[in-house]
């Protein structure tokens, strides 16, 4: 079966904000995503835990599969969402089968 290149997008947000961010990826065009649960992790702010926490510093992942093109207006917008909201952004290249889901 023939593969297509795509751009996975993934999104690391605290849960207070994770709606703005979906809203964020959604206006930018993208098909679909995936939000599961951050359970522990390091950062500039040092070590975190999900154990005992406030939603205000749970984290949730988003993940995506998109077009570059739409991955890019996502990281347009993105710079400006991650100077106001704790998180990252990152994303790279995979192949997908069914490319034209994306």
């Amino acid at each position: 079966m023939a593969r297509s290149i795509r751009k996975k997008v993934i999104a690391i947000v605290e849960a207070a904000h994770l709606r703005r961010l979906v809203d964020l990826i959604r206006s930018c065009g993208v098909a679909g995503f995936t939000v599961i649960d951050g359970r522990e992790g390091s950062g500039i702010a040092g070590d975190w835990s999900r154990d005992g926490v406030f939603e205000a510093v749970e984290m949730k992942i988003v993940h995506a599969v998109t077009t570059a093109e739409t991955a890019e207006r996502v990281f347009d917008k993105a710079a400006v969402f991650f100077e106001r909201y704790p998180g990252i952004i990152y994303g790279y290249d995979v192949e997908v089968v069914r490319g034209e889901r994306f």
